[in-house]
């Protein structure tokens, strides 16, 4: 079965832009952890155009962070703005254009933390591909480290939506971009297979200057919807303890909130 991402990763200027909100919800929870935790080697998977890990390696600068991610274009993006960075920070950076199913970094078995952030599991489609990216995981960690994945906690109203109006347009967004003066907006429509717990999406984005120019493009996006079960259970099936569950950024305990925050450990 193929599956779609289409454009949405290609264009890292217009995911900066739709996601800076959500860097005001999610990097103090990673902060949050790695001032717990005090990691000393850490790896993002699917690390985009830096937006989480950038700040992890200004705030903690005994931090060695990798970064793994298979669109050329992110890490593209990643690459330009590390350049704008102290040439210490830059050292403590590493990023890898690769795979997350199937890695293997120099650095295997070295790494203390290693998590896989903001939905970004879903691009995991296959049972058999959720499976080889934690055991490869587990065999990237060592001894008592921890693999922490961040995912939505699927909303039954939500996908009951998606199932029965597939053919509703949304508006999601509306967002000022003063580096081009110009206003994006953002479209959405939503069809959920039950099956296979995929939910397909189509993004219209629809850009318009200040100056009367317009530009659109429409992009395809799949994800798989994790229940709470299966989340916990690819944990457990791949070698890992359970050591916690959040429901939200702020860490409230799971079910309080619209996420599933699972912190698993490798077994010593």
């Amino acid at each position: 079965m193929a599956y779609c991402v289409g454009e949405y990763y290609e264009r890292a200027e217009d995911y900066d832009l739709e996601y800076q909100s959500q860097s005001e919800q999610d990097v103090p929870f990673w902060h949050g952890l790695i001032e717990e935790y005090r990691p000393r080697h850490v790896l993002e998977l699917a690390c985009g155009s830096g937006r989480i890990g950038l700040p992890l390696a200004r705030s903690f600068p005994e931090l060695i962070i990798e970064g793994l991610d298979s669109s050329p274009q992110m890490l593209a993006a990643y690459r330009r703005k590390l350049g704008g960075e102290p040439l210490e920070l830059q050292r403590r950076v590493i990023l890898h254009e690769g795979d997350m199913r199937n890695y293997h970094l120099p650095a295997c078995g070295d790494f203390d933390l290693i998590f896989l952030p903001f939905n970004s599991a879903g691009h995991l489609y296959a049972i058999e591909e959720q499976l080889q990216t934690f055991r490869c995981t587990y065999d990237h960690l060592t001894p008592g480290g921890r693999f922490v994945v961040d995912v939505l906690l699927p909303n039954l109203d939500y996908l009951s939506a998606a199932l029965n109006r597939p053919t509703q347009l949304y508006l999601e967004d509306e967002i000022g971009d003063p580096a081009s003066e110009s206003t994006l907006l953002i479209y959405s429509s939503r069809r959920y297979d039950p099956c296979e717990q995929l939910e397909h999406m189509v993004w219209i984005h629809e850009r318009f200057s200040e100056q009367g120019e317009n530009e659109r493009y429409l992009t395809q996006l799949d994800l798989h919807m994790y229940f709470p079960r299966e989340l916990q259970l690819l944990f457990l099936a791949s070698g890992f303890a359970v050591e916690a569950i959040y429901g939200d950024y702020e860490r409230r305990p799971f079910g309080k909130g619209t996420r599933q925050i699972i912190v698993g450990r490798k077994r010593t």
